[in-house]
């Protein structure tokens, strides 16, 4: 057993949350290695002169943001980063209502397109060389038809800056092996996507959330951090945030872009959910500083999740390490799924299927401000995703274990945290996930229902 104390003399706020921060920054600081097992909840209670129930309360909360996982029978034990996921295991037993992963909704028309397309495919006359090696990176007819793709998002893209690669989280990593070493400082949002929070941690990144106001993250802000840690990049998701569902707007990206220049800062701008955004959106980062913008984005989420292609549109300085990172990874992406892409992208598919997925979001969306009414935070029109505000009896970690115990799966705020106490009082709602938008409305019932009664036990003296 560890001789491991944690810290909470200068902490303010309830003592369960002291000891669950010092577990938390300690991990970070390397002076809880993985694999180590922490003192025993009665141990560390008569230790630190706090209650069981205190400790406990701790753990769980560490154990709900991925940190550490405990072992009955042997223990608490803290994680190894790389194994961190978010989001149920596809290999168990589905929830009646999951909103935990941000999985589009699910159409029949999608299924009928890809079979549809696959037909043609097979009895195209030209030999397309689908099943061979392909260039890593992507063929130039492909490289070329996701760059008109995004650059009609206002992305100054080309077949010669494109690169393809097996879908948005692909997409991520590479971009992170083009521009960092281990060890390297990478700034992003102090809520964020886990996945790139799982990416960074495997590429053993240390990463550091940079203040928000209500616009978005803040430039100030943005230029003190650069200053103060001296970061190899920047990520970012501007439009339709994950988990906030706020997009940034045009003079907010602009001072941003300023500050990214001034610095020559490199940059990830995650742009997956540009489908779902408002009709007002605006261009992406990218557009305003496009020397130092590497810009990503996927058909998984508007599209098919299943096809696995994204599209990474990177500038020359960059773009050497980005094929490296593609050819390192996968080698590249699958040439069958993405002529699937490419074909829908140009018969008008890929906008119908689009539509169709917005329509379904739309739907659900509002379906979530009726029944959650000022509880929820959903900013724009179509979002995929809600933030949820539970109320002050509850922590994000116990609304999300007491909703799965009533068979409704949803993400705790703190898996998206790079910020000690950041997303502590909230849940995210993935509105896509649910089978069918009766299982959606259901589903945000029961929410309603769970979190106004409030926590099952009394936890005034924690």
């Amino acid at each position: 057993m560890t001789h491991w104390l944690p810290d909470i003399g200068r902490r303010t706020g309830p003592r369960y949350r002291a000891i669950a921060e010092a577990i938390a920054d300690d991990i970070q600081a390397g002076r809880l290695g993985v694999g180590t097992r922490l003192p025993t909840h009665r141990d560390l209670a008569w230790r630190l002169g706090v209650t069981v129930g205190t400790v406990t309360r701790a753990y769980k909360e560490v154990t709900a943001r991925g940190l550490v996982d405990g072992e009955i029978g042997r223990g608490t034990f803290v994680r190894d980063p790389r194994t961190h996921g978010w989001g149920r295991n596809s290999d168990s037993e589905p929830a009646p209502v999951d909103m935990g992963l941000n999985f589009p909704t699910e159409m029949a028309e999608s299924e009928a397109a890809l079979r549809a397309t696959l037909a043609q495919i097979v009895a195209d006359p030209r030999d397309l060389r689908l099943a061979d090696y392909d260039t890593n990176g992507g063929r130039r007819e492909h490289r070329a038809a996701l760059a008109h793709w995004i650059a009609g998002f206002g992305v100054d893209a080309t077949a010669e800056t494109t690169l393809i690669t097996a879908g948005a989280q692909h997409a991520i990593s590479s971009a992170l092996q083009a521009l960092t070493e281990p060890g390297d400082v990478v700034l992003c949002d102090p809520l964020t996507h886990p996945g790139f929070i799982g990416v960074a941690s495997t590429l053993r990144l240390r990463t550091v959330g940079v203040d928000w106001d209500g616009d978005g993250m803040a430039p100030d802000a943005l230029d003190a951090a650069i200053r103060h840690h001296r970061p190899k990049a920047l990520f970012l998701i501007p439009t339709v945030h994950n988990p906030t569902s706020l997009t940034f707007a045009e003079p907010r990206r602009r001072e941003l872009a300023r500050v990214i220049e001034r610095y020559g800062l490199p940059v990830v701008e995650d742009d997956l959910y540009r489908a779902y955004a408002d009709a007002d959106v605006p261009a992406p980062i990218s557009a305003f500083a496009p020397e130092h913008v590497i810009y990503l984005t996927s058909a998984s989420k508007h599209l098919s999740p299943g096809l696995r292609v994204g599209a990474l549109h990177m500038p020359p300085r960059m773009r050497t390490r980005g094929r490296a990172a593609i050819r390192d990874s996968v080698w590249m992406a699958a040439p069958l799924t993405v002529e699937v892409v490419t074909r829908w992208l140009a018969d008008g598919t890929a906008d119908r299927l689009r539509d169709g997925k917005r329509g379904a979001q739309i739907r659900r969306a509002n379906a979530a401000r009726h029944v959650l009414g000022p509880l929820i935070s959903i900013r724009c029109e179509a979002s995929p995703h809600a933030w949820l505000q539970v109320p002050d009896a509850w922590e994000g970690s116990d609304a999300a274990a007491a909703l799965l115990e009533r068979g409704v799966v949803t993400t705790a705020g703190e898996v998206f945290a790079t910020v000690t106490g950041a997303g502590r009082n909230r849940i995210r709602l993935a509105l896509g996930r649910p089978r069918s938008d009766d299982d959606a409305i259901a589903g945000l019932h029961i929410v309603a229902e769970t979190l106004l009664h409030g926590p099952a036990e009394d936890r005034a003296f924690m």
